[in-house]
């Protein structure tokens, strides 16, 4: 008998122990977390409410207390009265009044108010856009030959920034033409001699005057008449032995017809990420019955609680009286207990009675 009594005593002290960790509602075997956090959405008509009092500044789980350490905000929503529109102006660096939006708009027939106007900070994203410049050729001559690429400056204008970039021609635009009075150029005749010389292929009387070859010069020079006038031919020094050949230098002006040209120069350049400004403007009906009615902010918020310790003998004890399964296994055990004391007390009874 007295073996029989031990094992339900055993028995007991396993259930009492065994009790809390399958249950795990005491918090014994459980995991234990050292944060937790709570999301919410709500409404209010404060802007810079933080929604710190949406929440307890303790918070109980699992036997174990938190404390709310934060609350962050990570999404803002604005509902207006009326119909309403929005205005993002494009990043932009310089003078924010330039691109702050206008007082009042319209569109699809109707008239529209500037209701809240916002300044922020963005970080622009690297973008990669068609941009062009110009380059402007002065003096340009007949027998010239602009470039096919060049070395331009690009500018991205609301955000300030200035690229050295080389692009390829798209086109060239002419701006003006005009007679430049400034030519001149060098002759080399050779065969050279008391009576006659060669231009190229072509015998000339060293005894007529040189201005009257000048088609012939600007022939040999292959400069289109139209393009080239020579008004005066000169001998550069005297005759010369080169290479066997006696040759002499001369000197003709004259005017040529020269262009101002404009090339353009264009393709794909990458700006990079900057930090940069950005408007927000939304926009009432003007003609809204309700437009004085106050903005409604949609908030959606997270606290985060970090853990405190556990709950004190008497919470403890008040989580058991409400925790109903709890409850009616200590009953149970409370009642085996009561037998075994009730048992014990009969055996000893039954032993005194025999002696």
């Amino acid at each position: 008998m007295k073996n029989k009594i031990n094992r339900v005593k055993k028995g007991f002290v396993a259930m009492f122990l065994v009790a809390p960790l399958v249950l795990g509602d005491a918090g014994i075997a459980c995991a234990e977390e050292t944060f937790i956090e709570i999301k919410k959405e709500y409404r209010t008509s404060i802007k810079e409410e933080d929604g710190r009092s949406q929440f307890k500044e303790v918070y109980e789980k699992d036997g174990i207390v938190y404390r709310l350490k934060s609350v962050r905000t990570d999404n803002v929503e604005e509902i207006y009265p009326g119909n309403i529109i929005t205005y993002d102006s494009d990043p932009f660096v310089g003078n924010p009044e330039v691109y702050a939006p206008n007082e009042a708009v319209e569109k699809e027939g109707k008239r529209y108010t500037l209701k809240t106007s916002e300044l922020s900070k963005v970080l622009t994203e690297e973008t990669t856009k068609y941009s062009e410049a110009s380059v402007l050729y002065e003096g340009v001559e007949y027998i010239d030959s602009l470039p096919e690429d060049a070395k331009v400056k690009v500018i991205n204008e609301d955000l300030k920034q200035e690229l050295n970039v080389t692009l390829p021609a798209v086109g060239y635009k002419e701006e003006s033409a005009y007679w430049d009075y400034n030519f001149t150029f060098p002759i080399t005749v050779s065969g050279y001699d008391a009576d006659f010389y060669m231009l190229g292929q072509t015998e000339i009387s060293n005894r007529s005057p040189l201005i009257d070859h000048a088609i012939i010069f600007l022939s040999y020079l292959n400069l289109p008449s139209q393009y080239y006038k020579i008004s005066s031919i000169e001998w550069d020094g005297d005759p010369v032995s080169k290479d066997g050949e006696v040759i002499r230098n001369a000197i003709a002006y004259g005017r040529k017809f020269v262009k101002n040209i404009r090339g353009i120069y264009g393709g794909d350049v990458t700006f990079p990420s900057i930090e940069a400004n950005a408007y927000h403007g939304t926009y009432i009906d003007a003609e809204a019955e309700n437009q004085t009615e106050q903005i409604i902010y949609k908030k959606e918020i997270t606290a985060t609680y970090v853990r405190d310790g556990r709950k004190g003998g008497w919470n403890f004890l008040k989580w058991l009286l409400t925790n109903s399964v709890t409850m009616s296994i200590l009953a149970i055990l409370l009642i085996i207990l009561l037998l075994l004391v009730i048992v014990k007390r009969v055996r000893k009874r039954s032993i005194n009675s025999a002696d």
